[in-house]
């Protein structure tokens, strides 16, 4: 009998956290919701805050990603509209891509019957993003620190406080990825280099701890983040802010242009509300602050 119908959420993600470039990913309770129903040709509807995407049918993440499920299954793909919405428009540093292409490897094999395992999932979730950390953590749920081995990549569980909560701050603008890594140093000093790899190392430590101390000397990131900032007009001041505001850390969420708030469970609420003021003196009422906490549940089907 042909599927008429299939829906599954995919978390979001936030990525890097400062020194964890294109290794650190953290699942948040922020999910892309997608809805699959059987129609005469594919077409893919944007609503809400996804509306912002203007990517033509065959360059989206989750048609990208049926499609390559249909390739590794050796069978066509029944046509069908594809409805999509999230509560973060995309461009902003939440793995809105990583989260699409997860959505449509799923989809795509449960439409052509296909059966792929998490390994091979994970595999092709990656090499079509061309980075692990937001796919690893679309697909797992959780935060994850992935390395890359030979021909393999190494995923180790990295562990966080219970009450770790997390505001984004949303500007009115995307940061294009491809645009934020022409910006980034080709040649980096020795002692960048060194301090990069001894902050990578407390950062694991720090989101166990939500130690305040800790948790914004190792976020700081001289070699990725200070370059996107110039790119990203109000961003810099907003992370000041933050910190200042009461936050335990601030940094850029993934390549931005979103600020990334570390906060407290208790403290949340009200960080919320002063982060939402500025935000509307900067940026007017186009700027948004959401909430969110590490989602450790990833992508799945919904009845």
């Amino acid at each position: 009998m042909a599927t008429k119908s299939l829906r599954i959420q995919v978390p979001a993600s936030t990525s890097n956290i400062g020194p964890g470039f294109d290794a650190l990913g953290i699942a948040v309770n922020l999910a892309l919701d997608v809805r699959w129903v059987a129609a005469e040709s594919t077409l893919v509807e944007r609503t809400g805050a996804m509306q912002e995407s203007l990517l033509a049918v065959g360059q989206d993440p989750i048609v990208r990603g049926m499609r390559r499920a249909a390739i590794l299954s050796g069978k066509p793909l029944p046509p069908g509209k594809i409805t999509v919405s999230a509560p973060f428009p995309p461009g902003r540093g939440l793995g809105a891509s990583g989260a699409g292409l997860v959505a449509g490897l799923m989809l795509g094999a449960k439409l052509v019957r296909k059966e792929l395992t998490p390994e091979v999932l994970l595999q092709e979730a990656i090499g079509l993003e061309g980075n692990p950390e937001n796919a690893v953590a679309a697909l797992l749920g959780g935060a994850h620190w992935s390395l890359r081995l030979k021909n393999r990549w190494w995923h180790s569980r990295t562990e966080t406080h219970k009450d770790l909560r997390f505001l984004f701050v949303i500007p009115p603008f995307p940061l294009d990825t491809a645009r934020a890594r022409e910006v980034l140093p080709r040649l980096v000093s020795m002692g960048d280099a060194v301090a990069q790899a001894q902050r990578a190392g407390l950062l694991r430590e720090a989101l166990k701890s939500l130690e305040p101390e800790l948790l914004r000397v190792a976020v700081q990131d001289s070699l990725v983040v200070a370059p996107r900032l110039k790119l990203l007009t109000g961003v810099g001041p907003m992370i000041a802010f933050a910190e200042k505001a009461g936050a335990l850390a601030a940094t850029l969420s993934g390549a931005g242009s979103s600020v990334l708030v570390l906060t407290r469970r208790q403290q949340v609420a009200d960080l919320e509300l002063r982060l939402k003021r500025r935000a509307t003196r900067l940026w007017g009422e186009s700027g948004m602050v959401l909430r969110a906490a590490v989602e450790e549940r990833g992508g799945r089907f919904l009845t």
